[in-house]
């Protein structure tokens, strides 16, 4: 008898094991949502890898242009935003005063991760580390969290999905790819836009388009022309938080 109740108990043990694990499954949250468009009729503006130099006066441009923007930030890649500043038109700012500027010009802040690492090699707790980082950057500077990211390099797995979903991020990429970073030059950028836009319509297409703003040529050339060609394709700018719908800006 002592024989048989050691084997019930444990029997009843291994049952409970079993039938706890899928409720331990289930309470991982639903994967975060990736977005590469916005609604027809729509343009998005998207800058990485900031902030820099350009990103102050580059903000009030837009601004002056009624042109809003969103900005994927880090806050350990091209300049510490805790601990760096730069000369602007309006004198030496902090790069957290910097990001204020830009949202209090009307543009979204968003997350590209703290030190631009690729998510898929890294663990949940490495991607945790890089958003929970970045999220304490840009609050200290806007006073808000981003409810938006975009993955460096737009690399991501399932894993990442999962941590992003979890941490309540919607995921951002992009049709309109305009390869500033590899090539510098206007006429290869206006190639990129034109492969895309020159082949859609706004009555049923939507769009958002990548760019650095830590690259001169970009904001004195690409930005301007940009501005005035997706106008003429009969586009409204907005950020991604309006163009696609998906929810609000900020946590």
């Amino acid at each position: 008898m002592v024989y048989l109740s050691s084997f019930v108990i444990a029997a009843c043990g291994l049952l409970s094991v079993a039938s706890a694990a899928p409720t331990t499954l289930q309470t991982r949250g639903t994967k975060a949502r990736v977005i590469s468009s916005c609604k027809p009729g729509y343009f998005a503006l998207t800058f990485d890898d900031g902030p820099y130099e350009y990103s102050y006066q580059l903000a009030t441009t837009l601004k002056e242009a009624g042109i809003p923007a969103t900005f994927f930030v880090n806050g350990d890649n091209w300049v510490n935003v805790a601990s760096d500043s730069v000369q602007t038109p309006d004198g030496e700012k902090t790069y957290e005063e910097v990001l204020k500027h830009v949202y209090d010009s009307g543009h979204q802040i968003a997350s590209h991760t703290y030190q631009h690492k690729d998510l898929s090699p890294l663990s949940a707790s490495e991607i945790r580390e890089q958003m929970q980082k970045n999220e304490q950057v840009i609050k200290a500077a806007i006073g808000k969290a981003p409810a938006y990211m975009r993955p460096p390099e737009g690399d991501y797995d399932d894993e990442a999905l999962q941590v992003l979903g979890e941490l309540n991020y919607k995921v951002i990429i992009w049709d309109v790819d305009s390869q500033d970073w590899a090539t510098h030059n206007l006429s290869d950028e206006q190639r990129e836009y034109k492969s895309v836009l020159d082949k859609a319509s706004s009555s049923n297409s939507g769009h958002i388009a990548l760019e650095h703003e830590v690259y001169e040529q970009t904001v004195d050339e690409l930005v301007p022309w940009a501005i005035k060609y997706v106008k003429s394709k009969g586009y409204k700018f907005a950020t991604v938080a309006d163009c696609t719908g998906a929810g609000d800006a900020y946590k």
